[in-house]
Formats: structure tokens, sequence, C-alpha cells
């Protein structure tokens, strides 16, 4: 465990949350147009592997690449695996807010497995605020009216659960390993996952533009920056007191959205966000009350 410092760990989450989680996410939305998710995917596990352990090996040693809890931290690795894949396949047809505001139900869920599976003590208060929670998905979601697409909405659900899972092992593995060792193994399983396939994804009849290329480049780069950030934050900070920051991301997304595919929220999903953020912050309160 790291010796803890909650000022940078909040600044850590801000940096990620509200700078680079859009701009990874708004590159895989524009990608997703032309290219397949595997490749999307595979050129961010190969960027953050390549780019993390270029720059942590020389400096931290071959230490840093054994880990303690070897099998938490691939299981780890794959489950975000599958939180990544689901994300592109389902950011391709869904606002890039949207997509942004489903995946603000992470911490929500984290709750509900948590009394599910750790036996954990949720009161009456903490379950009616996931109840609400889950509430405010359904305003923005909107199932049925035709305003989101039900296949990529139920994409992002499944990389919402994932995610809250990668979360719960991300605390567990910080008391064990040092944020360096996890940064390269993140996407571990995802890169061996995705590799075999990636001759036959390839479409040769495409030809990246320079604006593929820039994002392909910041998927690879700032997707490694950002995840290096969150777990680095999880070791320096409770999670308690870094979660609330976690919703800046709410203020970038609607910023790139607007900038990059001229798109806004409109007034349901304001208002499912501010339901949603609103039980989130309410769970981290509590939490830090316990």
């Amino acid at each position: 465990m790291e010796k803890q410092s909650v000022p940078v760990g909040i600044f850590c989450v801000i940096l990620s949350a509200m700078i680079l989680v859009p701009m990874v996410s708004a590159s895989s939305k524009h990608l997703s147009q032309d290219y397949s998710a595997l490749e999307i995917v595979w050129v961010r596990a190969l960027g953050q592997t390549v780019w993390m352990t270029a720059l942590l090996l020389p400096r931290h040693g071959w230490r840093i690449l054994i880990p303690q809890r070897l099998g938490i931290q691939l299981l780890r690795s794959g489950i975000l695996f599958i939180a990544t894949l689901c994300f592109v396949l389902g950011i391709k047809a869904v606002p890039l807010v949207t997509a942004h505001v489903v995946g603000f139900t992470a911490p929500i869920i984290v709750v509900a497995l948590s009394a599910v599976f750790l036996h954990e003590k949720v009161g009456a208060a903490r379950w009616l605020a996931v109840g609400l929670g889950f509430m405010g998905v359904l305003i923005v979601l909107r199932p049925g009216t035709g305003a989101a697409l039900p296949t990529p909405a139920l994409w992002l659900l499944v990389a919402a659960v994932s995610w809250s899972v990668v979360q719960i092992l991300s605390r567990h593995v910080a008391t064990h390993d040092r944020s360096e060792t996890t940064a390269i193994y993140t996407y571990a399983v995802a890169l061996a996952a995705t590799t075999p396939f990636i001759p036959s994804q390839i479409d040769f009849a495409i030809s990246p533009s320079a604006g593929d290329w820039l994002a392909f480049l910041l998927i690879g780069l700032v997707g490694g920056v950002r995840h290096y950030c969150i777990i680095k934050a999880y070791a320096l900070a409770p999670a308690s007191v870094i979660a609330p920051f976690n919703y800046t991301e709410f203020l970038g997304a609607t910023l790139v959205g607007a900038v990059v595919f001229g798109t806004l929220p409109d007034g349901a999903t304001w208002l499912g966000a501010t339901v949603i953020i609103g039980a989130g912050l309410y769970l981290a309160y509590t939490e830090r009350k316990r």
C-alpha cells in the first residue's frame, strides 16, 4: 500500500474524469463508425501495455512485473476487457454524454454487488439511493421511446456493471500491489484476447484519415495515462473521498460532445443525470460516515 496523499488523489481523479476520459471516449466513438470494436480495443490495449511498460519498467525495475495477487490482477484485466469492449459497442449509436451518464451507475452498482456478494450491510436509505440511481438510468435511456436503441443501451449497461466489478477489484489490489504493477497488467488480458483476431478484422479498403490516426494515438496513449491516474488515485486516497470528483466527467463529456459531435444533453438526460449523480453523491457521503 502506497503512502496516501488525498490532494494528489483528487487531482488524479479530476484529470482523468474531466479531460482524459472524454478524449478517449470521443476517439472511440469517432473510430467506431469505420472500424470494428476489437480493433479499437486492441489499439488501446497495445498502446497502454507497451507505453506503461516502457515508462515504468526502467524506473522501477523488473519487480513491478511480479504482482502479489496475480489471479486478481488477471481477473481485473479480463473484466476490464469486457467493460471496454461493451462500451465501444454501445457508444457507436449513443450520444457521448448519454454513454457517460449510464457509466455513472457503476458506483451505485458497486453498493448493490457488495451487499449481495460481499454481504456488506446496506441500510434502507442506501438501498433507496440505489433504486433512484437505476430510475435515473431509465429516465436517460427512455426504453421504448426510440430515443436510444435497445442494443447499444444494453451494451452500456453491461459495461457499467463490469466497470463496477473492476472498481471493487481495484480497491483490493491497491492494498497488495503497487499502482505501477496494476497499470502494466490493466490491459494484459485484452491484448492477449484480441491479438489473434486482428488480422481478420482489418479492412484494407479503408484508408485511415489524419483524424483516424489522431484518434488511434489518443486511445493508445491518453487511455494509458487515464487508467494510471485512476489506479494512482485509489492508492493515494480513500475511495469514499475521491468518488464525488468522478462526476466532473459529465462536464467534460458535455463539452467534448458539443465541440466534436455537435450534440448537447436534452432535458431527459439532464434530469436523469441529476438523479444518478445525486444518488451517487449520497452513497459516497454515507460511505465516508461508515
